[in-house]
């Protein structure tokens, strides 16, 4: 790898960065096949009404506790946990990588700003920026009653010095989440913040059909395991309490099908159309990590820009050569070819290592920051 090359890429690049679920494995596991399950079952006209209640409570039962349910433990980190601590530190030292990359920026055109589009919807940012004291932008403006606007996005911050007048432009992290956020809540046609007060009431209305929830693999691709399962349950009102209480969460569930659901909420479509706008500037660098490139949606938009802007460059961090092979695979989903051959898939030079996120920082960020020193 030509870390010469990458350290001039991104000091002269709008920097933008789109981060998928492998950025928190091992605290959260990766989605697997959840995506292409509930897909399934939307489009299923062999089950009956309630079978598909029972199936999708299990499928999102699954979400909830692998996934969701884990989040309040990010936040209050009194209790131990070496595993979270773990990926909360891999966090922090990439945004502290980025931030002093950002500042020791030479080019005096470009602001010193990080657009991180994310699918996640956990808040492992959230704390790691705090945790951090970096400044971000993540959407919602106001202190007692937080809401959330696009316009609140892309504003830069100045300091001045306390002793003269020196005036120098700090870094900000925009933090756009394209798939929602725990901290959200719908509160009529405005998203409020939540500080993931709705996980407990959630939580409840588990627990009472959780050992009744179908167990499955997320690699199961078919639906004869569910199909035989759910012949021997009987529906019962707690699975639709529980099914209702969920909608609670303003997040666009893992299904290939969640588009048509993004654009009947227009924060979540205007989230995209950004993004797709970003990718159109001139000069302008996406690196994308802990992103398998399967959502269409986003990986079509991913695509259409390389393809419409010869500017643009694209590196797309592999955690290993499996894991190459299949993004490649995904990209040509999205086309069969790359007009500029301006996406690049990356695996580590060194065969006996994966790119996880310590690896990304210490082996690509911090050497980058060695060679700007």
């Amino acid at each position: 790898m030509d870390i010469e090359q990458y350290k001039n890429t991104i000091q002269d690049c709008n920097l933008n960065f789109l981060v998928g679920s492998g950025m928190s494995v091992p605290y959260f596991s990766t989605l697997g096949n959840i995506e292409v399950l509930l897909t399934d079952l939307e489009r299923n006209t062999t089950l009956t009404s309630d079978e598909k209640i029972i199936i999708r409570a299990s499928i999102l039962g699954k979400y909830f506790k692998s996934v969701i349910l884990k989040n309040p433990e990010i936040i209050d980190d009194s209790k131990p946990d070496d595993e979270r601590d773990s990926v909360l530190q891999n966090y922090c030292d990439f945004l502290v990588n980025l931030n002093t990359i950002v500042l020791k920026r030479k080019s005096t055109i470009l602001n010193k700003q990080v657009n991180i589009f994310t699918t996640n919807i956990d808040v492992f940012f959230e704390k790691a920026l705090e945790n951090a004291q970096l400044e971000y932008n993540d959407g919602f403006y106001g202190r007692y009653k937080p809401v959330f606007n696009l316009t609140n996005f892309k504003k830069s911050l100045f300091k001045k010095s306390l002793h003269y007048d020196n005036t120098s432009e700090i870094p900000v992290f925009n933090l756009l989440k394209l798939h929602g956020s725990l901290t959200w809540e719908t509160n009529g046609d405005r998203i409020v913040f939540s500080n993931l007060q709705s996980i407990e009431s959630v939580k409840l209305k588990f627990e009472q059909i959780e050992s009744d929830l179908i167990d499955f693999n997320t690699s199961d691709t078919i639906y004869t395991h569910f199909t035989d399962a759910v012949k021997a349950k009987s529906i019962k009102a707690e699975y639709s309490d529980f099914l209702e209480e969920y909608k609670k969460f303003a997040v666009v569930n893992p299904t290939k099908e969640k588009f048509k659901d993004t654009i009947l909420n227009l924060q979540y479509y205007e989230l995209l159309r950004l993004f797709s706008n970003e990718l159109e500037k001139e000069n302008t660098i996406l690196i994308v990590f802990g992103f398998s490139m399967a959502d269409e949606h986003i990986r079509d938009i991913i695509t259409r820009a390389a393809n419409s802007n010869p500017t643009l460059t694209i590196k797309v961090f592999a955690y290993n050569t499996k894991a190459k092979s299949e993004i490649e695979e995904n990209i040509k989903k999205g086309s069969a070819s790359i007009r500029y051959n301006n996406i690049e898939v990356i695996e580590h030079d060194d065969s006996a290592k994966n790119y996880d996120l310590k690896t990304f920082n210490e082996d690509f960020l911090k050497a980058i920051l060695e060679k700007i020193d």
